[in-house]
């Protein structure tokens, strides 16, 4: 019987991934729940639950804009949100495990998603230029693509040699 080789330690790149992949994971798991949870209440009582469920009082500019936001929405488009943001989470959860399983086509995975962000980064980075964590999230992005591609066959199993 032949026992299957050690897998190597992931390298500190791999391993920054992972973790950047499951707090963008977490992050909109938990907006789609918040979400979700303010689509229950009666429409015109955002600003006064949003405050609440973020420990802020109502005139704060956060709560103003998400309460101006939701308002504007109907109440299935507030699911639908809520959903798709539970749909991203867990892509993303997906992205962090596969990589951290050392999955072979992990990383190839990890590369498509990550470069169908980029286009959006861009638009979003033309329509506010000013907006200096929209560089910093592309420069994340693409240092993950350029990181990735170099390594993209570092799970692959070497051929056996006979």
């Amino acid at each position: 019987m032949v026992t299957p080789a050690p897998k190597q330690k992931l390298s500190p790149g791999f391993v920054w991934i992972i973790v950047f992949k499951g707090i963008k994971s977490a992050a909109f798991l938990l907006i789609g729940a918040a979400v979700l949870h303010l689509a229950r209440f009666p429409r015109h009582s955002e600003p006064l639950e949003i405050a609440h469920f973020l420990g802020a009082h109502t005139r704060e500019v956060l709560v103003q804009h998400v309460s101006k936001v939701l308002d504007a929405m109907t109440s299935n488009e507030v699911r639908a949100l809520a959903a798709a943001s539970i749909l991203i989470a867990l892509v993303f959860a997906a992205e962090a495990i596969a990589l951290a399983m050392r999955i072979p086509w992990a990383p190839y995975f990890t590369i498509i998603l990550t470069a169908f962000g980029i286009p959006p980064e861009l638009i979003e980075i033309a329509r506010q230029p000013e907006s200096y964590r929209r560089y910093a999230l592309l420069a994340v992005n693409v240092a993950i693509l350029v990181y990735l591609w170099k390594r993209r066959n570092e799970f692959r199993m070497p051929a056996e040699e006979g």
